[in-house]
């Protein structure tokens, strides 16, 4: 079963007045960073078994492999890539840094390839976001896809990256997806916590990501970013 992970997102500071009174005071205009072509950052893949024991160590490199370009509707995306260490295999990622200071993912559900769906993590605005789509399929002998997004703000933090420190801002997220047929099913689990680095404008550490396919943990990583190549 192959899975996709509804990762990463931007966020940009919110400032507010630095005294109190009856007003309402509201974030200021986000500085979106959109990284140049190019732009890559390496990272550092823990990985450990459901003891958390470390089963193995290696890194990946995520590369900005064009802006501007269209995608299911729009004309604004970015396009990121990263060589899995473990299976070899390119992982594309389609991305969109948005006014509000948020980032959309377009994401593939894993069993139903037809029903790509852009979905929002709340880096600025910080409002949680939950979504549900699916369908009848007919793919690998299912007939029917759920899933289930939800993200959340959890709060600001750092990421160190050769020696250099740099503001963040932490978003947790959840994917649940159950395919079925008539004579078997199959339901995965992704958790997530991301970090965005949005003067940079690209991502930080994922702090842990926890992979269940029926109930059964099959992947935990943490990750850390060690290295930033700018263009």
């Amino acid at each position: 079963m192959k899975h996709h992970n509804l990762f990463i997102a931007l966020f940009a500071f919110a400032a507010f007045s630095g005294c109190k009174s009856n007003s309402t005071t509201t974030p200021t205009t986000p500085t979106i960073v959109v990284p140049n072509v190019g732009t890559s950052w390496t990272i550092q893949n823990i990985r450990r078994d459901s003891l958390g024991t470390i089963k193995k160590t290696d890194t990946s490199i995520r590369v900005v492999a064009a802006t501007n370009m269209q995608a299911q509707g729009f004309s604004d995306v970015v396009m990121t890539t990263e060589t899995n260490p473990v299976t070899g295999k390119l992982d594309t990622v389609y991305l969109r840094y948005l006014p509000s200071g948020d980032i959309s993912r377009l994401s593939i559900p894993s069993i139903d390839p037809q029903l790509p769906e852009w979905l929002t993590v709340p880096y600025y605005t910080h409002a949680a976001q939950a979504f549900n789509f699916g369908g009848n399929i007919t793919y690998l002998g299912y007939t029917h896809d759920t899933v289930t997004f939800s993200a959340t703000y959890v709060g600001d933090g750092s990421d160190t990256i050769a020696g250099v420190i740099y503001p963040t801002s932490i978003v947790s997220t959840s994917t649940w997806q159950k395919a079925s047929s008539a004579i078997k099913d199959s339901t995965d689990l992704i958790t997530q916590t991301n970090s965005f680095i949005p003067s940079k404008g690209i991502f930080g550490g994922r702090t842990v990501t926890m992979n269940q396919v029926n109930g059964k943990q099959i992947n935990r990583v943490e990750q850390k970013v060690i290295a930033v190549d700018l263009k």
